[in-house]
């Protein structure tokens, strides 16, 4: 994926299949068809504070699954 292109973007590198990828964005009040939403304030929050060289991963589920 190229930073700034839209997930809508045919020319991905994952593909132009359906699930080519899990994306966060700014939670719009729907569903969001699989992706992770948040509050604009949190979306600003996480990205000034992740860094690539991390390689972070989104681990979903609820809490008490994610506890174990």
């Amino acid at each position: 994926r190229v930073a700034g292109v839209s997930p809508l973007d045919r020319a991905r590198p994952l593909g132009e299949e359906r699930g080519g990828g899990i994306w966060v964005h700014i939670d719009h009040g729907g569903p969001t068809h699989g992706c992770v939403s948040l509050a604009r304030t949190d979306l600003v929050a996480l990205l000034r504070e992740l860094r690539p060289e991390w390689h972070p991963v989104i681990a979903m589920g609820d809490g008490e699954r994610l506890a174990r």
